[in-house]
């Protein structure tokens, strides 16, 4: 009896310890199989912290990571500026102050904050608040009038604003803004359209919020009964002030609404100081320019405003995949280094200080800071790497803090509340990727004894409905939960 007992025992451990083994093969054949990734690529890599490989499937392999580019930026910013770094917008009176009269012009000088004037940070005014506030402190000084202008200053950044080899279709959506050293409210304005009936073509927006000076509207947005909400890019045309609407509207009796990208942030940033100015009682007599390089030694310091800290930004930029904030990053490495501001200079400190931390240079290629262009390739090595080496570094905290928290009912897109009861639920941060035909997601997990992992999935170049390569990432992290 107890030999027959000691058999049935020890096959039993041999049929689990086989489940085990084979787990992580049934994984890959799983992808393999699906028809979600016929003739489409993909690389996968997940690994304890310090310890053994757990899946690997052509980690080396250089694909579109999406926004999953973010952890590289924003890693490279906590690194290279520091957790604790803040910028200082500053308003400067070049002139001097006679009686009620201000005699002179005012500066608006940007610091390469991606949150000023924006809604993004509650202990923060957005740009109406800040400039009535500073309008009001200028009239309680008993000011009337201004002779001179009112100036932006954007001149800490230079070259392309864009994200570099970005789809021309994106530019002109509020995805992809101008990283301007003087953003403003985040570089977005609103555009509303009326309720749509079924059959309407060109059909044209009822107004912008704010109003854009200078632009013209060509409208070839059509309605289709099919869709359930709104789907018109804004684009850009080059050399011009036109903004191209294309897409497809819902039937319906309500307003829709979409973001396009400020043309201009620094000209929007002057003219909206001067229009607080002239509500509140003071009368300018100059107009509202963009004015790059002035020397402000000697000029009279009027406001300073303080931005959050870097880890502040980097928190908003991972879990709200702002693009915007990692191009002005971008540029702020480059800036507040000794360089030009420039993204190519930004570009440069960023690759070294990713192979400072420990990163292949033959693992990435990368072109922009968002994860909006399709030239910007890094491996799934590369981000395991990346994000076991900050485990190390005195800014882990802030990092990890950056990640969505995979079932967090706060947490939006793909992995909010609607996994809330997926194994790999509130025990999971991650980054998403999303881009036309790249679907990506990496970060950390822990497998059912608690042991630390590090993960990475990309996908590209599939013909599948998204929803199929969600659950196939859903599938992946609940593989990872239950080892």
């Amino acid at each position: 009896m107890r030999r027959l007992i000691l058999t049935l025992l020890l096959s039993c451990l041999c049929v689990n310890a086989f489940s085990k083994q084979e787990s992580g093969v049934n994984f890959l054949r799983d992808l393999e199989n699906s028809p979600a990734l016929n003739n489409a690529v993909y690389t996968v890599y997940a690994k304890y912290v310090g310890g053994k490989d757990i899946v690997v499937k052509d980690k080396n392999i250089l694909l579109v990571p999406a926004s999953v580019l973010k952890l590289f930026t924003t890693a490279s910013a906590l690194e290279i500026l520091g957790p604790n770094k803040i910028f200082e917008t500053k308003v400067y009176l070049d002139g001097k102050i006679k009686g009620k009269i201000l005699e002179g012009d005012i500066y608006l000088v940007g610091a390469g904050d991606p949150s000023f004037g924006s809604k993004d940070f509650k202990d923060k005014p957005d740009y109406k608040d800040l400039f009535s506030s500073w309008a009001k402190a200028i009239k309680d000084k008993g000011i009337t009038q201004i002779k001179g202008n009112i100036y932006a200053d954007n001149s800490l950044f230079n070259g392309m604003q864009l994200p570099w080899r970005a789809s021309f279709k994106n530019i002109g959506n509020y995805f992809a803004p101008k990283a301007d050293a003087l953003s403003i409210a985040s570089n977005k304005y609103k555009i509303v359209f009326p309720p749509v009936k079924e059959g309407q073509k060109n059909i044209m927006p009822l107004f912008s919020e704010p109003k854009i000076k200078g632009i013209e509207f060509k409208s070839y947005a059509y309605a289709d009964p099919g869709i359930k909400r709104e789907d018109v890019y804004a684009t850009f045309e080059p050399v011009s002030n036109i903004v191209n609407l294309n897409g497809v509207l819902p039937v319906s009796k309500k307003q829709n609404e979409i973001y396009g990208a400020l043309p201009n942030p620094a000209q929007f940033a002057a003219e909206s100081f001067l229009e607080s100015l002239q509500n509140a009682g003071i009368k300018v007599l100059g107009k509202a320019e963009v004015k790059k390089g002035e020397n402000y030694d000697g000029k009279i310091l009027l406001f300073t405003h303080i931005s959050p800290t870097i880890k502040e930004l980097v928190k908003h930029a991972n879990k709200k995949s702002d693009n915007l904030y990692v191009e002005v990053l971008l540029r702020d490495i480059s800036a507040y280094t000794n360089g030009e501001g420039t993204a190519k200079d930004g570009l440069e400190k960023m690759k070294e200080a990713l192979i400072n931390i420990g990163i292949s240079k033959d693992d990435f290629d990368i072109y922009d800071a968002s994860g909006l262009s399709h030239s910007s390739n890094v491996s799934c090595q590369a981000t395991v790497t990346l994000l076991e080496k900050i485990l190390s570094k005195p800014y882990a905290k802030d990092f990890k803090d950056s990640l969505v928290i995979a079932g967090n009912a706060d947490e939006k897109g793909f992995f909010g509340s609607r996994v809330s009861q997926k194994a790999f639920a509130n025990k999971t941060l991650l980054k998403t990727g999303l881009l036309d035909k790249s679907r990506a997601v990496a970060g950390y997990t822990k497998d059912r004894n608690g042991k630390d992992i590090v993960f990475c999935l990309f996908i590209n170049n599939f013909k599948a409905k998204g929803r199929e390569i969600t659950a196939l990432q859903d599938k992946f992290l609940n593989y990872l939960a239950n080892k």
